[in-house]
């Protein structure tokens, strides 16, 4: 069905982006005349003259023939004009924004909320000492070098909330400057995104103050926190990707490649700051789809061009960003080149490049006789390791452990079994040097003990499930030992650059297994410590149907006085950049999906379009912070989000009925403007559902800016055919009730004094769970704890109070050495237990009982058998393990 739109329209300087305007009949259609084109702006066509930037006039609407549709990906006839009143009033907007956004950053002169650990990273950074952390480090990183140019020394370590920062000469207000600054940047950002999609000037003034007067992000900008960076690193590459489409009509040119890198680079940047800065790679890789889709069917790109705008996209939207991300983390590698706490997180490998660790060199191969010490390869938690220390349950026979530092009590012996001892005797040759071969049964004594690697049918003291083993050490010095000493040597890994260290054992270059011959089960640590009667070193246990990577040991030194001096050696290799991230990378995924401990403030993304709570950040007196944003923006944003998700889907089946809808003319420019926007929300909101980690409001800010330049661009475009007093009515309401809950909600950015009552009438949600009891009555006198001293007291049933949350808190109780055994203090009772175990091998009977099934749901393709008796009698100790050990609790 042809139309034809007849409008006549009147121009007004100083709009802010041009548009297409074509009359006459469709060009797709045969047989039809030539497309007259004339450049007007959209504002122009808004309706009468108005200071606001658009104007225009309609008569003799007749809709007879198809008009061409706007894409934001071809606009040839787009240019960005914004007038030198628009520019003069983005700065008014930015000097009142300077002022929201910095007034009194100095309160509260306390550590507050993740400050605690971003502010101790910055003091890593300034000493140089390696650490880990869940986020890449380029926002860490900036707080680092805006500490170190105002003279913090990075002694003073954050080490909880409410540490006073003036008292210690923390240079804390310069720190927060920095993510305040990026706030404020934020105001130009949105305004001038508006502009390059062609929104009116107005309403590009209306999206910058509404981003003025967003608590939340008011809230974020103004401590040391990685947000602030993140959101402005994501509106400089949504702002730089429209600028982009401003240079359509001229390809390649200078300008044109400007906005492009800059998009890739502040792509990287946002990348580097934290990964949720993949959900805007997403977002402006789904659109390049869309553009370069909608090239491929323009016959006026030759076959060469479309090459050329491909290689184009290809290089600054992957390869820019990917070295951007590498870039920083090789200066994040450079600055932490001295030993820390975030060594036990990496490989030995990774260790071996830090100053003060020199791993050195070992001889190669593994023979029967030598003395090893075995590294868990999995989890980097320490080595193999046995004490004069007994377990308190189980069998009570000898600890064996993983234990951080190096020691003597860390070696082993690796011996052959009785059997094939006595024909090693008898061979030609007894003394010859034997190498260990994948599949060989071994035994282990453990060097300063004598005792044996041991493992039986009775639960392990922490790790209580049915398919888990205890691991301890049995025997003594004459004790011939039994086949629950038998491991078998299971090679799985072996180096390239060594081939044969996959069939036969060879220091560092292989990765094996130990499989207890009778039990069926393999050496394995989950990380898990054991209590304080153990040392609090990490437990060991033999685990029936392991997976594979908690099960993989390797020999780090090797000593045997029979080797020959010239002997080959081996040693760990220095990694890359490449590998260093690639490890670091896999570390900070398998660190952030183990983050699931429970946090007072923690919610669900269900949760955050309509702000059912927010964070609780610092408290002190009558005074506390709260992140809660402005609930008609959150509200409203939210709303807009949905109608364009909705008002698509009834576009969509009313195309496929052959009713094409203009929607007053708006819809070309309402799918390509708002619909980027509502892309972008939709990748920064949906992919939280699928993670099980610790989720906080905060993760919703960047989903948030989208949606509430969705809000403007919807606004915009659908009062464009209403009369100017009823727009600029609904734009000036908007903007009056966003102030008001901007006053009514400051209390809560700022940190400032409060009354009871206005905290009382602020909560529309029962759910919003700040703290009111805190402020004083408006008719009661302020007490000494109120004007600042201490926290008010707080009654059983008043919400949870300010409270760290270090996602790396547990993890790095993992990764923290026990404490240093004083073997000098710790009294040996090895010959009273030698002697108990040899009475308890002739007076003992019986057996261990079998090993119980192991679960369906914990088999896999790994699975290395059933269990199998002992051929001693068990130890009085054991005898009585016939019935279940409770969990511990």
């Amino acid at each position: 069905m042809a139309h034809l739109e007849n409008m006549r329209y009147r121009k007004q300087p100083g709009a802010t982006a041009d548009y297409e305007v074509i009359s006459g009949m469709s060009p797709s259609t045969p047989n039809t005349p030539a497309t007259a084109v004339e450049d007007i702006t959209g504002d122009e066509m808004m309706g009468p003259t108005s200071d606001l930037g658009y104007s225009y006039e309609k008569k003799d609407l007749l809709v007879t023939g198809a008009v061409p549709q706007y894409s934001m990906t071809d606009r040839s006839g787009v240019r960005l004009s914004i007038s030198k009143n628009q520019w003069l009033t983005l700065g008014a907007i930015t000097v009142f924004a300077a002022y929201i956004r910095l007034w009194r950053l100095s309160n509260p002169a306390n550590v507050v909320f993740d400050e605690v650990h971003f502010g101790k990273f910055a003091g890593k950074y300034i000493n140089g000492t390696y650490f880990f952390d869940v986020h890449p480090p380029l926002a860490k990183m900036m707080f680092a070098a805006v500490g170190k140019i105002a003279g913090y020394d990075g002694v003073f370590d954050f080490k909880k909330i409410g540490l006073d920062y003036i008292s210690a000469g923390v240079p804390y207000v310069a720190m927060r400057l920095m993510p305040a600054l990026l706030g404020l940047a934020m105001v130009p950002i949105s305004y001038i995104t508006l502009a390059a999609l062609g929104h009116a000037a107005d309403a590009c003034a209306l999206g910058a103050l509404l981003v003025t007067l967003e608590n939340a992000l008011l809230t974020q900008s103004r401590l040391i926190l990685l947000d602030s960076a993140l959101i402005f690193f994501t509106g400089a590459t949504v702002m730089s990707w429209a600028l982009f489409f401003t240079q359509s009509h001229k390809p390649f040119g200078n300008q044109w490649w400007a906005y492009l890198l800059l998009t890739g680079i502040n792509m990287g940047n946002a990348l580097s700051c934290k990964w949720v800065g993949l959900f805007l790679v997403a977002t402006i890789g789904l659109w390049t789809i869309k553009d370069l889709w909608e090239k491929l069917a323009d016959l006026s790109i030759t076959p060469a061009q479309y090459t050329k705008h491909f290689m184009a996209r290809m290089f600054a939207l992957m390869v820019v960003p990917i070295t951007v991300y590498l870039f920083w983390f090789k200066v994040h590698f450079a600055v932490l080149h001295r030993s820390g706490d975030g060594n036990a997180f990496m490989s030995p490998e990774f260790q071996n490049t830090l100053d003060g660790v020199s791993l050195g060199h070992t001889p190669r191969d593994i023979y029967y006789g030598s003395r090893i010490r075995i590294r868990h390869a999995a989890t980097n938690a320490g080595y193999l390791h046995s004490h004069m220390s007994n377990y308190e349950t189980g069998s009570k026979q000898q600890q064996v452990t993983l234990y951080g530092f190096r020691d003597d009590n860390n070696y082993w012996v690796i011996t052959r079994t009785d059997a094939d001892e006595q024909k090693a005797l008898n061979s030609s040759n007894p003394t010859a040097l034997e190498p260990i071969k994948n599949g060989d049964v071994v035994r282990l004594m453990h060097y300063k003990t004598f005792r044996r690697l041991h493992s039986h049918n009775v639960r392990p003291p922490v790790t209580t499930n049915d398919y888990q083993n205890e691991v301890s050490g049995y025997g003594w010095e004459s004790f011939k030992g039994d086949s629950n000493d038998h491991w078998r040597v299971q090679i799985l890994e072996g180096d390239s650059r060594v081939p044969e260290s996959k069939d036969r054992l060879m220091a560092i270059h292989s990765r094996f297994r130990l499989i207890h011959v009778n039990q069926r089960c393999a050496l394995f640590s989950n990380r898990k410590k054991l209590p304080k009667w153990a040392h609090e070193q990490v437990e060991v246990t033999c685990m029936k149907s392991a997976k594979f990577p908690k099960t993989l040991w390797r020999i780090e030194t090797n000593i045997n006085d029979k080797i020959p001096a010239d002997a080959p050696l081996a040693e760990y290799k220095r990694p890359g950049l490449i590998d260093k991230v690639l490890e670091a990378t896999a570390v900070m995924w398998r660190v952030n999906n183990g983050l699931t401990k429970s946090h007072p403030y923690e919610s669900r993304p269900h949760t955050w379009p309509w702000m059912r709570r927010g964070m609780s950040f610092w408290g002190e007196g009558n005074r506390g912070i709260y992140m809660l944003g402005t609930p008609i923006l959150w509200w409203l944003s939210f709303v807009a989000i949905s109608i364009f998700g909705a008002i698509q889907v009834v576009l969509f089946l009313r195309d496929c009925r052959g009713i094409h809808d203009r929607m007053m003319g708006v819809r070309d420019r309402y799918t390509e403007s708002v619909g980027f926007f509502f892309i972008g929300w939709i990748l920064h909101w949906i992919p939280f559902f699928i993670m099980g980690r610790q989720l906080f409001l905060h993760h919703y800010l960047p989903a948030l800016w989208l949606a509430v330049m969705g809000l403007v661009g919807t606004l915009d475009l659908f009062t464009r055919r209403i009369s100017r007093r009823m727009r600029q009515v609904l734009m000036v309401g908007l903007l009056l009730v966003t102030v008001r809950m901007y006053f009514q909600y400051s209390h809560l950015a700022y940190g400032t004094p409060w009354t009871r009552e206005g905290c009382q009438g602020s909560k529309w949600l029962k759910s919003w769970d700040y703290d009111c009891k805190r402020y004083t009555g408006a008719h009661e006198k302020p007490t000494i704890a109120d004007i600042g001293g201490s926290p008010l007291t707080i009654q059983a049933e008043d919400p949870p109070q300010a409270e760290h949350f270090d996602p790396l808190e547990h993890e790095n109780k993992l990764n923290e050495p026990a404490p240093r055994i004083d073997h000098e203090k710790l009294v040996s009772n090895a010959d009273k237990l030698n002697q108990e175990m040899k009475k308890a091998a002739t007076t003992a009977q019986g057996v261990d009982k079998e090993a119980p099934a192991v679960h369906d749901d914990e088999k896999d393709e790994n699975f290395v058998g059933d269990d199998a008796a002992h051929e001693h009698p068990p130890t009085p100790q054991e005898s009585h393990l016939k019935a279940p050990i409770p969990p511990l609790v």
